[in-house]
């Protein structure tokens, strides 16, 4: 599957951990970029390419799809048309009722039924929790 389809990426440094390729990222200090580690994190895009300790240490960025479609990692099963919420793990769930995650995009293509799948999700900056 190769889905894609960018309205704005961008490149930002790594913030020197481990950063896996089509997980949701967030800002942190220096204008940086790190995976979402918590459920309410502020979500700034999906990554497009991993980025190791290693390849940070030598200049290697974060490419970071902050409007648009991307494929994603699902944490487990999602639907076409399912609204996604965010996990610990910078993957996504599917939106099951008030669980107080933050809401970051849609599932719009190449639904998912277990852990690791990857989706096509229209990412939505700003939905706020759940």
């Amino acid at each position: 599957m190769a889905w894609g389809n960018f309205v704005l990426d961008s490149g930002f440094d790594g913030n020197g951990v481990l950063v896996t390729k089509f997980r949701v990222v967030k800002l942190t200090a220096a204008e940086q970029v790190g995976q979402a580690t918590a459920i309410t994190d502020v979500a700034i895009g999906v990554a497009q390419f991993g980025a190791t300790v290693a390849e940070q240490a030598k200049d290697k960025g974060v490419a970071v799809r902050l409007m648009g479609v991307s494929e994603t990692e699902a944490a487990g099963a999602i639907a076409v048309g399912q609204q996604c919420t965010l996990e610990t793990t910078g993957r996504v769930s599917a939106l099951v009722g008030a669980s107080g995650k933050r809401i970051v995009g849609i599932c719009v293509g190449h639904p998912s039924t277990n852990a690791g799948d990857r989706i096509a999700m229209l990412f939505l900056p700003g939905l706020g929790l759940a």
